[in-house]
């Protein structure tokens, strides 16, 4: 059946089930508690399980099944200092409730241990990890599906002493950086004009970001790129300048990637489905809602507002649920072409460790229940939809 086809039959399944006053999702009161966001008890909805490259076809088969609960009623998500902004809205704001599932923040400090609580099973979710990371662990062996998106693009900023000039990326040629050549975002485009930067470049590895800086300041390295948290940092060091932006670069680089392991989306379609909603939901409010949003992010983190604005006020700081298929296939081929995933990667079909359908249903589903309210906001993220994750063509099935 043809996508156009299946959402047909996606809006009659849905308004049968409306006009009968079935809910989308069930409510129940909440509350939060040393670091765990609870709620009540609810109806999730049905998805299609497991990740792959069929999942796209199979989008809208199972939908209309909106009275199914959720398998698991609490996400262990990953949880940086910067925090989530649209898990803060979704408590917030009583989606997660609405969607009778809760989220359990596991505080991390690095991405050894975001992928090591994957493996471990002490996390279930991450989305702060960039894409290179788990592109990277994929291409190791580790069993991942993207699923949905977080930071399309981060502001990451590429700083350098304020007398340092600055004509473009050609000019890290030659010079020593204070980053990764993972970095795909700044490599890739090398590549593209003809650069072999993994060489060409001298790269300076910090564990710490904000050594990054330090390196910069004392003539240690040339230039260095930093995260979206270290904005602050940067922009009150009256001898650091921002060059660009990773966003600058290279648009809609797929910054931050939402994965689980393949088994736990496999297993919790229903739980993912919810969750996305509850996501989308929150990306609807934010849109709307920014001054308020940066009050919110202030509480939740702890942190002043003026850091917090360093990066909510960035126009460059875009975010979004969506899965991105093609930027993650992009970010793959960087990676490939610069020599950094595994030799087993190219045995690895990619699309089979991306799954849109499920984020494609909980899209349609919200768009159904809650599309009146915004409509312009939900025509545009379908149109990001159609654009960003085309079904794979049958000979990358293979």
């Amino acid at each position: 059946m043809s996508r156009t086809g299946k959402r047909l039959l996606l809006v009659l399944i849905l308004f049968a089930i409306i006009t009968s006053s079935a809910a989308c999702a069930g409510t129940g009161a909440g509350s939060t508690g040393s670091g765990t966001m609870s709620a009540g008890s609810g109806s999730g909805s049905a998805g299609i399980a497991g990740s792959g490259t069929d999942t796209d076809k199979e989008k809208g088969e199972n939908a209309g099944q909106t009275d199914a609960l959720p398998e698991k009623t609490v996400i262990r998500l990953a949880y940086t200092a910067g925090g989530h902004v649209f898990n803060a809205i979704a408590q917030q704001q009583g989606y997660l409730d609405e969607e009778g599932i809760s989220v359990e923040y596991v505080p991390v400090k690095t991405d050894a241990e975001v992928f090591r609580g994957i493996k471990e099973g002490t996390i279930d979710v991450a989305s702060n990890s960039g894409t290179n990371l788990p592109l990277q662990m994929i291409s190791e062996g580790m069993d991942l599906t993207i699923f949905g998106g977080y930071l399309l693009t981060g502001c990451m900023p590429i700083i350098a002493k304020t007398e340092t000039p600055w004509t473009g990326i050609e000019d890290l040629i030659g010079k020593k950086a204070a980053f990764e050549p993972n970095v795909y975002a700044v490599t890739g485009p090398l590549l593209d004009r003809g650069y072999d930067p993994v060489h060409d470049i001298t790269w300076l590895e910090f564990e710490d970001q904000a050594d990054r800086i330090k390196a910069v300041e004392s003539g240690e390295a040339d230039f260095a790129l930093v995260g979206t948290d270290l904005n602050y940092e940067v922009n009150k060091n009256p001898g650091i300048k921002v060059l660009a932006y990773a966003s600058d670069i290279l648009p809609d680089y797929s910054c931050c990637r939402v994965e689980a392991s393949s088994k736990w989306v496999s297993e919790n379609p229903n739980t993912v489905k919810a969750l996305l909603r509850a996501w989308i939901r929150a990306m609807a409010y934010y849109d709307a809602h920014h001054d308020e949003i940066v009050s919110l992010m202030v509480d939740v983190t702890g942190r002043e507002e003026e850091f917090v604005r360093a990066y909510l006020d960035n126009p460059r700081f875009g975010l979004n649920v969506d899965p991105m298929r093609e930027s993650v296939r992009r970010a793959w081929e960087y990676m490939d072409r610069l020599g950094l995933l595994d030799e087993e990667a190219k045995r690895i079909n990619i699309d089979e460790h991306v799954n849109t359908a499920l984020y494609g249903e909980a899209l349609d589903e919200c768009q159904m229940k809650y599309g009146k309210e915004n409509l312009k906001f939900y025509e545009k993220l379908q149109s990001q939809f159609a654009k960003n994750n085309p079904i794979p063509e049958p000979e990358d099935e293979q």
